[in-house]
């Protein structure tokens, strides 16, 4: 021990000697400094400090993991590689003694990196309405990532060093973080056919979570639990590592005492780090399983008929929910108790009319084949029957056209749900968090509906492509929701809440409940739920979506303003963006700029793909982004700003000279022909068919008459 002592401390001298090595830790001090600083002076937060935070960490820990793994390398060959190790063999100091002194002064190192971020979090985090338990749980996070991650890949870089006893010892480092990171660091949420999603557990740090391990207003306490049985594993597996380059040093020099102790050391270490590997490997396997059940239970196939590529292409828009259902849902009450781990006890009573011409004796309702129907009764004689997602009511005396159905439900169930290849909970109910979007088909919907969208997909790991349904009521609903749990956690419902527990209000949309970190507060009549330090931000950005809002309802006399916004993080917002309407709405907690609003608003009022479409759709789309940034913000002339912004070729500058002629008569013009275009192109059957010169001709030949 005081051979190993000795080590230490000569190298602890070296090291503070070394000024190259006090570049790493002034540039993480810098580096912090500059995103600090960087969002500070900002007069308005779009984002929270913790995402922000998080978003620089990932890129940094990569850095750092590559300096301290080439520093390892270099601790553990110097000594070779300047030829003072073939005098220390001569010397009476085992192996264990002189490797372990190194490599702890190296872990030091890593440690001094480590403490830097962790300080520099918690004084940040500190002007954050953050509880104390969250404030730790977040360093608590941030440490173990770090540290475990550094403890693995300084134990790999010696025993990679005492393995290869060459300068090619160094590019072990970049090559296992390329291996190791490469595929889940470019990840989507969708892994290729050759890429199994299950060996993205095979990295230093805990990587399973798609671009930033933060998610608003529920951090990162969805990663929380998981992280730290992985990088408790990593930190076990670096002794096991460190332990097997104790074998490889040296081996004439091992004393009797090494040579038993060391193996048994190993076999220690390595059943825990089993067991907690395999402990981790159970729970996203459990995830992916669940999540490829899910692909597997809606996947539709091509059928072999028409050509392949335009199915791919075609296949969501026939999935669009657009249908007229002859049935309504007039009331929905609803009495919800969230139990922990997921479980939801619902007892409801629907009041449902049929609006039909024709009396009939069957009626359809939806809810996810996960919740267990306990009782189905109503006034009239009916029985139910279950087939996946859909209960359907036979009724002994059919109902007449404008008649009424009252049903009582009672259901119970697990309702978590995964997307994005089971690295994205869909649906949870958790003491720190909740989350029942209306996708998860956790109430009862009218008519058989589609909950998830999915196809066949040879090129993807799953076998199919899947996204949430676009699910679009008729008629509106009138709720009332009360809500009973275990949690005790603030919640936020689509509909407003009247007194505690107790929420009720009219919805076409329908019901999406959160509980977690947030703040509810209103721009006009629009109530705004998100976190409390992006509220400020993202109140200005709704503003300017506001002005948007209100300018299509005066022109193009649609219903725009919704009455509810959801703040969600990325993944949150891309799996329900396409259920949106104009009762409720998602935006990402981020800044937004016009051209993405102008964008945004006009795919929800088209529900088109302008790229897919015509050129003359295009343009037509165009035209209306312009229309919508200039009401912003007064933009160049159309034809120039399209050339600058758009397309500057000949060919569908024709197009554009069409409406040229148009623009340059003023605003109020241009905005009478976008609008006969627009109703024109909405009554088109077959919108491909959009025909720009001949829709100009029949506005010309009616501004005439």
């Amino acid at each position: 021990m005081s051979v190993m002592k000795s080590v230490f401390q000569n190298e602890w001298l070296l090291l503070l000697r070394n000024k190259f090595l006090a570049v790493p830790v002034l540039a993480n001090i810098l580096y912090w400094g500059y995103v600090i600083i960087a969002y500070e002076i900002q007069p308005i937060h779009y984002e929270e400090r913790a995402a922000v935070f998080y978003q620089s960490f990932i890129w940094l820990l990569l850095l750092n993991l590559f300096i301290i793994g080439l520093f390892a390398v270099y601790m553990a060959s110097k000594d070779r590689d300047s030829y003072f190790e073939q005098l220390v063999v001569t010397y009476e100091v085992k192996n264990g003694e002189w490797i372990v002194g190194k490599w702890l002064i190296t872990q030091l190192y890593g440690i001094c990196i480590t403490m830097i971020t962790v300080v520099v979090q918690a004084l940040w985090f500190i002007v954050t309405p953050t509880p104390i338990g969250d404030w730790f749980k977040n360093i608590f996070y941030v440490f173990m990532q770090m540290e475990g991650a550094f403890f693995l890949l300084i134990s790999i870089g010696f025993l990679f060093a005492h393995l290869i006893k060459s300068m090619l010892a160094y590019l072990a480092i970049p090559a296992i973080l390329v291996l190791s990171l490469f595929l889940p660091f470019d990840y989507a949420g969708t892994a290729e056919s050759w890429d199994n999603p299950k060996f993205h557990l095979l990295t230093p740090f805990d990587f399973m979570f798609v671009e930033t391990p933060y998610d608003g207003i529920w951090g990162i306490y969805h990663l929380f639990k998981n992280a730290m049985l992985h990088q408790s594993a990593i930190i076990l597996l670096s002794v096991v590592v460190i332990g097997l380059a104790l074998l490889f040093f040296q081996r004439k020099r091992r004393s009797h005492k090494e040579k038993k102790l060391i193996p048994i050391l190993i076999t220690i270490f390595l059943i825990p780090t089993a067991v907690l590997s395999g402990a981790r490997f159970m729970q996203y396997d459990q995830a992916l399983h669940q999540y490829i059940a899910t692909g597997k239970k809606y996947a539709e196939s091509f059928d072999g008929e028409g050509d392949y590529n335009e199915w791919m292409n075609s296949f969501y828009e026939e999935h669009k929910d657009d249908q007229p259902y002859e049935f309504s849902m007039e009331k929905t009450n609803i009495s919800v108790e969230l139990q922990a781990e997921d479980y939801i006890n619902v007892q409801s009573n629907l009041k449902i009319k049929h609006n039909g011409n024709e009396s009939i004796d069957e009626v359809f309702l939806t809810l996810y084949h996960g919740l267990n129907i306990k009782e189905c009764t109503s006034e009239r004689t009916v029985s139910c029957s279950r087939s996946g997602d859909f209960i359907k009511l036979h009724l002994e005396q059919p109902m007449k056209p404008n008649d009424t159905l009252h049903l009582s439900l009672q259901y119970e169930g697990n309702v978590l749900q995964y997307r994005e290849d089971g690295y994205v909970e869909q649906a949870f109910i958790k003491n720190d968090r909740v989350y029942l979007p209306k996708e998860a088909g956790w109430y009862p919907l009218i008519g058989k509906r589609n909950l998830v969208i999915a196809r066949e997909h040879d090129n993807l790991y799953a076998g199919f492509e899947l996204r949430n349904a676009r699910l679009v009521e008729d008629f509106p609903t009138e709720f009332t929701v009360n809500m009973k749990q275990d949690q005790k956690l603030p919640l936020a419902l689509t509909i407003p809440e009247i007194s505690k527990g107790t929420f009720q209000g009219n919805s076409q949309y329908g019901l999406s409940l959160i509980g977690g970190k947030f703040k509810e507060d209103k721009v006009g009549e629009i109530r705004v739920v998100a976190h409390p330090e992006s509220v400020n931000g993202m109140k200005e950005v709704i503003g300017r979506y506001q002005q948007s809002w209100s300018f299509i309802e005066d022109w193009l006399e649609v219903q725009m303003s919704p009455s509810v916004i959801y703040i969600l993080s990325d993944n949150y917002y891309y799996l329900t963006r396409d259920g949106v309407n104009h009762d409720f709405f998602v935006m990402r907690n981020e800044y937004v700029d016009d051209v993405e609003i102008a964008h945004e608003l006009l795919n929800e009022l088209t529900r088109e793909n302008p790229f897919d479409g015509s050129q003359d759709f295009s343009v037509f789309y165009d035209a209306l982004v312009w229309i919508l940034l200039d009401n912003l913000h007064e933009q160049d002339g159309f034809l120039e700003w399209y050339k600058t912004n758009v397309s500057d070729e000949g060919e569908i500058l024709t197009r554009v000279k069409l409406l040229q002629d148009y623009a340059e008569k003023g605003t109020e013009p241009f905005k009478a022909v976008l609008q006969y275009l627009f109703n024109y192109w909405a009554g088109l059957d077959h919108k491909q068919e959009f025909d720009l010169e001949a829709a100009l001709k029949q506005y010309e030949g009616k501004s005439k008459q």
